[in-house]
């Protein structure tokens, strides 16, 4: 077995570690653990549940950034929202940036725009998936997320013990008729299951740390979340994949086949059914009327490499967002029944019992939107958000921010703040309305929860929309209980949530039992 690689990468980082850190002696970096030579905190930086440990960190620091360190890699995480807001609003130039992440060029995932380096062909993607996705238009998508939810909820009727994979569908149906302007009938379709892996990769490959240890400690690499990064070095790019530690070029291989098609497949048919004048409008198709009217082919192509890669990005990003947000609902409404009940009573009196909630209805359910700003603060989908990368060196407090840190916003720390959210870990709708039930403006909504900055997640408001909807109707609809098994013994969430690897954090499965209540009428 060849052992170039390996003394090429240890050379390597030993001799630009030396030479970094006798840079770095002249400043103060925030605190965080105690580093090793050369390869800092290779073997104390957290490999899961990674939000828990550096809020650890910033409450036995005392300080709201912390700093690790691997093989030359700068690691800044931000605890409070006080510091999120400095450094990711008030210094977005600095801090818009995204990592260099040779994972997502080799799975074919850098089309996202979510990841893309903060500059001009990100801003020409932001531009274009803002014109379909700004609050002002988000009204024009309340239809098919009404359609997707009454069928949602005619699913659980039917089949409740599927009502996971029910939700799951419910969430990716809805947003390939918009983006698209298709229709999915069945759970197994072929395209649910490509977003589905397509997103694992997504997730898996934008975990901060990701790919350690691929080549250096090639015995070691049982994860991706194991020792140095790829991304930190890129002349790992070109091991080849025979090579010993070149196993991550392996599976970027295999990876790639399935973003590719989630990317092309649903573009392609839906392209082919708006050449043949047989199509459903959609985001897409109006691009293409926009793509038919220009006359020069760069242009056409560029609009075109843009179209693809916001409703490819658009269709992933919303699907498991809206899903985990609507599992960890459910789980708090096995956990905290008196919130369900409560919820409830606020829908019927509202509205009565024997109709569905809809948006419009919004304003006069103050509870419910508590209700999902709770989910989303209590569970965030992202407990930490995508890395973000300073461009040049920065100051907070005192503590020196070395230029291409990749900084990290805690979400979870700064959702679970007991300052900002008393008895954090509770969860508890009423922290965010008044005596009168309304919604408290000193009480802030969990917008971390969609990022930071410039790179906050664009499509907020579509997701708002169809979670709150599909929450309040849920709700009017059904009583979520635990479950009995055959000797009469109460079934019990277990309240926690897989280890990853990844990015999104999920829930360990969990059963639930759906009843029908009141008199509601679902469309069919």
């Amino acid at each position: 077995m060849s052992t170039f690689p390996t003394l090429a990468f240890l050379l390597t980082f030993v001799v630009s570690s030396l030479l970094y850190a006798q840079r770095l002696r002249k400043h103060k970096l925030p605190p965080g653990p105690s580093k090793l030579p050369f390869i800092g905190n290779l073997f104390n930086a957290p490999k899961s549940f990674e939000w828990l440990t550096y809020q650890a960190w910033s409450r036995e620091y005392n300080s709201d950034i912390v700093h690790f360190q691997i093989l030359g890699t700068n690691f800044v995480v931000v605890n409070s929202a006080e510091a999120a807001d400095e450094l990711f609003d008030r210094r977005s130039k600095n801090f818009s940036d995204r990592p260099e992440s040779q994972m997502a060029q080799l799975t074919g995932w850098s089309r996202a725009f979510g990841v893309m380096h903060y500059g001009d062909d990100w801003r020409t993607n932001r531009r274009l998936f803002h014109q379909y996705f700004r609050a002002s238009v988000v009204p024009a998508y309340h239809e098919s997320s009404a359609i997707a939810v009454q069928d949602l909820l005619r699913r659980i009727c039917d089949t409740p013990d599927l009502w996971m994979q029910h939700i799951r569908f419910m969430a990716g149906s809805n947003v390939l008729r918009v983006a698209y302007g298709m229709e999915l009938v069945s759970a197994e379709d072929h395209r649910l299951d490509i977003i589905e892996k397509a997103m694992k990769v997504f997730s898996m490959i934008t975990t901060a740390g990701a790919f350690l240890g691929a080549v250096a400690f090639p015995s070691c690499y049982s994860s991706i979340t194991d020792f140095t990064t790829v991304d930190s070095f890129p002349i790992l790019k070109h091991v080849p994949a025979w090579f010993p530690g070149g196993q991550f070029k392996r599976d970027a291989a295999k990876w790639k086949l399935i973003v590719d098609e989630m990317y092309m497949l649903m573009y392609s048919e839906a392209k082919e059914s708006f050449d043949s004048g047989n199509y459903k409008a959609s985001i897409t198709t109006e691009i293409l009327s926009k793509i038919g009217q220009l006359k020069g082919e760069s242009e056409r192509k560029a609009l075109e490499y843009n179209a693809v890669s916001i409703t490819g990005t658009a269709f992933s990003a919303a699907s498991d967002t809206i899903t985990l947000s609507l599992l960890n609902c459910v789980l708090a409404m096995l956990l905290y029944p008196h919130v369900q009940t409560a919820a409830q009573k606020a829908l019927d009196g509202a509205i009565g019992s024997e109709r569905l909630p809809e948006i419009a209805d919004k304003d006069a359910l103050p509870y419910i939107t508590a209700v999902m700003y709770e989910c989303l603060r209590w569970r965030p989908a992202l407990p930490l958000s995508l890395p973000h990368r300073s461009i040049a060196d920065d100051e907070y407090k005192g503590f020196h921010i070395p230029a291409r840190s990749i900084v990290l916003g805690n979400v979870w720390a700064i959702l679970h703040d007991p300052e900002r959210y008393p008895d954090p870990e509770t969860f508890a709708p009423e922290r965010f309305l008044d005596a009168d039930g309304a919604l408290r403006a000193d009480v802030p909504a969990p917008l971390s929860a969609f990022g930071f900055g410039r790179r906050i997640c664009p499509g907020r408001y579509f997701a708002y929309d169809v979670v709150w909807v599909a929450i309040a109707s849920l709700l009017a609809t059904f009583d979520a209980v635990k479950p009995v098994d055959e000797k009469g013994n109460v079934v019990e969430p277990s309240g926690e949530y897989m280890p990853g690897p990844g990015s999104f954090s999920f829930p360990v499965p969990f059963q639930a039992e759906f009843r029908r209540r009141g008199q509601v009428q679902i469309p069919v």
